[in-house]
Parts: C-alpha cells; sequence; structure tokens
C-alpha cells in the first residue's frame, strides 16, 4: 500500500510549471511539526499536483497556509555531482484540502467596523 496523509504549512508559494501539451503542475514544500520529537523541529516533503487542482493550489495557496495533503510516494532517479544515483522522494498529490485561506476583502474595499451602526 502507497498512501500518505499530511498536514503542514507550505515553505515557500507554490511554483507552477506548464508542460508543452498545457497539463499544469503545481509544486510546492510542506513543512510537517513532529509532534513525537522533544526538540521543535519538523519534517519536510516535496508536493507536485496536476490538472486543475495545480490550478486552484497556485491561485489559493500562499507561502505558511496551513495545508492538507492525501496521495502517493514517488521516487525520481538521477545521478548526483559526484556520479552516484540519488532517490528522492516527493508526494503526488490526489487531493488537496485548503485550511486556510487569503484574507476576504468585502466588494466596497476594506472597511474599519462591519457592525451595524446603533441608532440612539
Amino acid at each position: 500500500m502507497n498512501s500518505v496523509n499530511l498536514i503542514g504549512r507550505l515553505v515557500f508559494d507554490p511554483e507552477k510549471i506548464i508542460k508543452d501539451d498545457g497539463l499544469v503542475i503545481c509544486n510546492f514544500r510542506l513543512a510537517i511539526d513532529d509532534v513525537y520529537s522533544k526538540e521543535d523541529r519538523a519534517d519536510f516533503a516535496n508536493v507536485t499536483i496536476f490538472g486543475q487542482q495545480a490550478e486552484l493550489c497556485m491561485r489559493y495557496l500562499r507561502k505558511g497556509f496551513l495545508t492538507g495533503v492525501t496521495g502517493h510516494l514517488h521516487s525520481d532517479i538521477y545521478i548526483g555531482e559526484s556520479g552516484e544515483k540519488k532517490y528522492p522522494l516527493k508526494v503526488i498529490a490526489d487531493r488537496i484540502q485548503f485550511l486556510q485561506w487569503p484574507e476576504r476583502v468585502p466588494a466596497g474595499g476594506p472597511t474599519e467596523d462591519l457592525a451595524p451602526e446603533d441608532d440612539e
């Protein structure tokens, strides 16, 4: 079984790639708090998502946003500078859950107080 569920914060704004055939790819990195460590530390996961969900990620995700990811692990293979094979793991996302959204601004622009005024 190859299944991954993660919740973390984006380390940087998502990066967008458009392939020659028009396929949209979104890459980002999540920082996942290590709740089992006695130290204040995090693990990091590179995440890739494709298509319409990639476009939504580009539109709504930003650095620091809390995000849920469901997907599977995938390893790439490349030759490093020293000539040895490298097998980095990344998560191919099947589903992204936006757990934090950008600040919303009312249609008329920002206002200082949205509460109704008292008629006294």
